[in-house]
């Protein structure tokens, strides 16, 4: 009789270590679901995004001209739908969303973001007590101002404290790439076009580069690749050293680029407008090259 009582505990203890393990390890590996269909209600956009810059970059914060980020007073909501992720490494710790009027960055003290806000998914931002920062000609949305460096910066939005102010939206939202030449992306208009999907046709990248791989893997160092159209005009894809395609070799054909229209301060503080791109099948080089 002990015997078998004593099996019974045994047997007994065997299921709840069992039960306990298979819950941790569900608890550990376990992937957030990500099935929202529609928008939330009681949430909505109360400015766009250009109207949003009129009056943070030319309002009496004139953050273009401002040292340091500005701090967002005001109850404002943005909603956009996110263009390009983190999942390639290309975009660090942020997400880029759009609107029919313009696009803008947001900071973010995590990575990973791609499983619950890929590309497509619609999000609506609570702005107030946030704060907008033109590093370098881009402009950001973050949570606090970084002193830790030579000079103020701005700190992204903890992950644990990303739901205060982001609220998940529909997925699958259909984005469509403005149009441009390199004559366009050139000329386009550095606060009101930046961040926003685009798409160049009948580009190449020049001969000289065409033998270069999109970045330096090895160095971590930042690749800048020439393309070009018939007409000679040319545009920098600029690509990050950390990107999974860091060391992918350009393609030598021609064909259609697509890619998020960013800025690049250079050293003597001018601006140049680039392209860059999500990951590989941004660059869809399918046809012969037309120059030497």
């Amino acid at each position: 009789m002990k015997s078998k009582i004593k099996s019974l505990y045994t047997l007994a203890a065997a299921t709840a270590l069992s039960l306990v393990l298979s819950s941790c390890v569900k608890d550990k590996f376990s992937a957030p679901a990500n099935t929202t269909a529609t928008d939330p209600s009681g949430v909505a956009a109360t400015m766009n995004l250009r109207d949003f810059k009129i009056r943070y970059c030319f309002g009496v914060a004139h953050t273009l001209d401002s040292a340091k980020p500005v701090r967002i007073n005001d109850s404002i909501v943005l909603s956009g739908v996110i263009n390009a992720a983190d999942r390639t490494g290309n975009f660090y710790k942020q997400l880029i969303l759009q609107d029919s009027t313009g696009g803008i960055q947001l900071k973010v003290e995590a990575t990973g973001l791609y499983n619950e806000y890929p590309i497509g998914r619609r999000i609506f931002i609570k702005c107030k007590d946030l704060y907008i920062y033109n590093y370098l000609g881009t402009l950001e949305i973050g949570s606090y101002i970084d002193t830790t460096g030579a000079q103020p910066t701005l700190g992204g939005i903890p992950y644990t404290l990303l739901p205060t102010y982001v609220v998940k939206g529909a997925l699958n939202q259909t984005l469509v790439p403005k149009k441009y030449t390199i004559t366009d992306l050139n000329s386009a208009n550095q606060i009101y076009d930046q961040s926003t999907l685009i798409r160049i046709d009948s580009v190449e990248f020049t001969a000289p580069d065409t033998g270069l791989t999109y970045s330096d893997p090895f160095n971590k160092a930042f690749g800048n690749i020439n393309f070009q159209q018939r007409d000679r005009n040319t545009a920098v894809v600029r690509s990050s050293g950390y990107a999974n395609f860091a060391a992918v070799k350009v393609p030598k054909g021609s064909g259609t680029l697509y890619g998020i229209f960013t800025i690049y301060q250079k050293s003597n503080g001018s601006l140049i407008n680039q392209i860059g791109i999500r990951d590989t099948t941004d660059v869809q080089f399918t046809d012969p090259r037309f120059a030497p």
